[in-house]
């Protein structure tokens, strides 16, 4: 899938995954990596377009299954058909990553960050693989998660950022 480090962030609704996800991009910008995300609209139903009455939109509502707009340094793409997980990873590969990290998609299995904002949230561990490290609310009672994964609590930042730059470093090597 590319060559670029691939991480997902996993967890339930409002447990700051997208805090996190800001959190990394800013440490991997001051890394000098260049990094990318893509998200999992994860709430039902389709994604609300922006453009429904400028040029791609009317294209789209044409018949085009795809559309993009360029200006300046940005490009946009609107694409109206369902793509695999694997078939979406294709479509950053071309654009020369250091790190892409994935929020949700919790049914795949890469690399992950799992983040637990309750005790309930522990059964996220029960259906996944290839934790990285797991990051706590301080709701979160610590003999509920099993010892095998790094724990850092939520106002650890420092330190799990710390410990996924240096995995990252090891992915490189």
């Amino acid at each position: 899938m590319g060559s670029s480090i691939k991480i997902q962030i996993v967890g339930y609704k409002n447990s700051g995954k997208t805090t996190l996800i800001a959190n990394l991009l800013q440490a991997a910008a001051i890394e000098g990596l260049r990094a990318g995300t893509l998200k999992h609209h994860g709430h039902g139903g389709r994604i609300a377009f922006q453009d429904e009455n400028r040029d791609t939109g009317i294209h789209r509502s044409a018949g085009a299954v795809v559309s993009g707009v360029q200006g300046e340094d940005t490009f946009q793409l609107c694409l109206d058909q369902p793509l695999s997980f694997s078939g979406l990873i294709r479509l950053y590969e071309p654009l020369d990553l250091d790190l892409l990290l994935i929020e949700g998609f919790k049914e795949e299995q890469l690399p992950r960050v799992v983040l637990l904002k309750q005790d309930e949230d522990v059964e996220l561990l029960d259906c996944s693989t290839h934790v990285l490290l797991v990051i706590t609310w301080p709701s979160v009672s610590a003999e509920l998660i099993p010892q095998v994964y790094p724990v850092y609590r939520l106002n650890e930042q420092e330190r799990y950022i710390d410990f996924l730059k240096d995995w990252m470093k090891g992915m490189n090597t």
